[in-house]
């Protein structure tokens, strides 16, 4: 329809776009200010796959939708649909000025696509509103009265939309016209002031999200630097990067970090959202400044097992854990650690292992390593130490598969632990003697592979940040898939029952591996099947963080894994993971009912090493 608007509708119309669009842009500008106050740089690196990134997790919606998948599709449908809308947007405004940007034949021609996703945009966002302020899942937190005003918005901008579109009076258009502007504006005002900024972030927080997890800042403490530069570091502990500055303000509030929390599943008091998250934001916005990690829940910090899960399921790309600056502060700065570990810290120091132990008979059985030999045979103090005497057995088994295939190896001798339980505790004066020390003994090493999936991560991608490392570092079923794969082992598939997988955090999430142990088991297994939560899915079995240490109080986060195994009904459950190992050794025999036959706990290495075929040569 033609439109002619006066020169005072011209007039309020300026006047309304430049207040919003000024207000929208101080708005953003002010949290912006904030962002670069932060320490580090927005990293850049793999320009080509931060763009393409977006374009699934953004445009695609990839992950919005694979972790709720009707919700996902709902908020999809909001989402393209107003991507659709943008032209339609900016010619409306152009109308008012007369100076529309689609000929008739063109807007009509739009229409035929935007007319659809109008009602697609109404159903979603009618879906979401009854999700939010009817069915009321936990996770999405108390009612907020933003959202229902958005979605309000939302939905009579639909509904204008397809009104402007029908045969209206000349007076009942404009008057539609008007509605419908009015409450663009208003929308705009408030988007800035609310969640619904991560329109605006949440594109550029996943463009800029870090490709590790976990992603905290390396604490370099130099052992023979002098007090004032001590002082220096610690003084900036409380300090966020601008990576986490972002996180907080793109936040869009959905409670998927708190659904896949183990500590709050297993009823404890920590909530990723607003412990790790919302609780930074207001300060953040008070202070203008970045200085304000010390005002986290300690309490909620300590029950944190630093698994991932609430950053590998985080929508708009937040790295949510925040339990490493926690810790690190009490530790380092406050001088408080929690009782539980006063012994283990002291071990690590002493005797540079977690037990305080001064010999290993599972060491001393084993070759020694020397530079010939193919691998270095990482232990660990879980295994060396036997903190569950039925792991040896894994670890004896795996260096069966290594003779069969005809692969040298050897231990070292001065082997101290890798350092995972100090640097996940916050304790970084103890676990840079620790990495200090490791490094010196892995100085001619080519190739390490280990049974631990914290010791693998910490021995390549966490010692990786603070100096160059020579060496790779595999996990063992990593190996056997290798040695698999070359034919240098086979195996036959035995009778262990209904056989499922429970993947371990540090395998699945940080060092991005699923496929390997499952090729080793399915290879073994006449019965496989999976578990629920799965690959970089998984949940955590409750020991990560240091938590194998601690005694369980409020909560009972070592237990929920364990009864969805149980629930499960397997006969075997295979880990990759001799945390993992311990965990579901202590869990699962309470929790299985009177009469029912013992689950058995094992690891892909006596899976493997139990239908191996002995006379396989290399």
């Amino acid at each position: 329809m033609e439109a002619h608007f006066t020169g005072i509708e011209k007039i309020v119309l300026a006047l309304g776009i430049s207040i919003t669009l000024g207000s929208f842009a101080y708005e953003v500008w002010r949290r912006l200010r904030i962002v670069f106050k932060g320490h580090q740089y927005l990293p850049v690196d793999r320009f080509g796959t931060r763009i393409w990134r977006v374009i699934r997790e953004v445009f695609l919606h990839e992950k919005v939708i694979k972790g709720r998948f009707w919700p996902g599709l709902m908020h999809a449908l909001v989402f393209w649909g107003f991507v659709v809308f943008g032209l339609v947007t900016l010619d409306h405004f152009a109308i008012g000025f007369g100076r529309p940007l689609m000929s008739h034949s063109v807007h009509k021609l739009y229409s035929y696509i935007v007319i659809p996703f109008s009602i697609l945009v109404l159903v979603g966002i009618l879906a979401l509103a009854y999700r939010r302020f009817v069915s009321r899942p936990k996770a999405l937190g108390k009612i907020s009265p933003t959202s229902g005003l958005v979605a309000l918005f939302i939905a009579i901008l639909m509904i204008t939309y397809l009104l402007g579109e029908t045969g209206l009076s000349p007076m009942a258009w404009r008057i539609n016209w008007w509605i419908h502007s009015l409450v663009i504006l208003v929308f705009m005002f408030l988007v800035p002031r609310s969640k619904h900024l991560h329109l605006v972030l949440a594109p550029l927080n996943i463009f800029f999200r870090p490709f590790q997890q976990p992603d905290h800042t390396t604490v370099n403490i130099d052992l023979e630097g002098s007090e004032d530069e001590l002082d220096s570091m610690l003084a900036d502990l409380t300090r966020l990067t601008k990576n986490q500055v972002l996180d907080v303000f793109s936040c869009v509030e959905c409670g998927r970090c708190i659904d896949v929390c183990p500590a709050n599943r297993g009823g404890g008091i920590l909530d990723p959202k607003n412990h790790f998250i919302l609780d930074l934001r207001q300060p953040l916005l008070d202070s203008g400044d970045v200085d304000v990690l010390g005002g986290i829940n300690v309490e909620a910090g300590w029950e944190c097992t630093t698994c991932q899960a609430c950053t590998e399921v985080c929508p708009v790309g937040n790295h949510v854990e925040k339990s490493d600056e926690i810790r690190r502060l009490e530790v380092l700065v406050e001088g408080k650690v929690p009782q539980e570990y006063q012994k283990l810290f002291m071990n690590l120091q002493e005797s540079g292992n977690t037990e305080g132990h001064t010999d290993s008979p599972l060491a001393d059985r084993l070759p020694t390593y020397t530079p010939d030999k193919e691998y270095v045979l990482w232990l660990g103090c879980f295994a060396r130490y036997e903190l569950d005497p039925n792991f040896t057995k894994s670890v004896e088994n795996f260096t069966k598969i290594l003779e069969v295939a005809n692969v040298s190896y050897g231990v070292l001798e001065n082997e101290h632990c890798s350092g995972d339980p100090a640097n996940r505790l916050g304790d970084k004066l103890t676990y840079t003697m620790l990495r200090e020390h490791n490094m010196k003994q892995l100085a001619q090493a080519r190739k390490v592979v280990t049974l631990c999936p914290h010791c693998a991560l910490n021995l390549e991608k966490e010692y990786g940040k603070y100096t160059e490392i020579n060496y790779s570092v595999m996990h063992h079923t990593q190996v056997i898939e290798q040695l698999m794969n070359e034919g240098r082992i086979e195996v036959e598939k035995g009778t262990d029952g209904k056989v499922t997988f429970h993947d371990p955090c540090n395998l699945s999430r940080m060092l991005d591996e699923v496929d390997a142990p499952r090729t080793a088991i399915r290879a073994s297994a006449e019965e496989f099947f999976e578990l629920e939560e799965l690959g970089r899915n998984t949940l955590c079995c409750g020991a990560g963080g240091g938590l194998w240490w601690k005694k369980e109080t409020q909560g009972r986060t070592h237990l929920v894994r364990a009864e969805q195994v149980v629930a499960s009904q397997a006969d075997t459950l295979i880990t990759g993971c001799n945390f993992c190992f311990g965990m579901m050794n202590q869990g699962l025999k309470p929790l299985t009912p009177e009469g029912r036959s013992e689950i058995q706990v094992k690891d892909v290495a006596d899976l493997v090493a139990e239908n191996l075929v002995e006379t396989t040569t290399a």
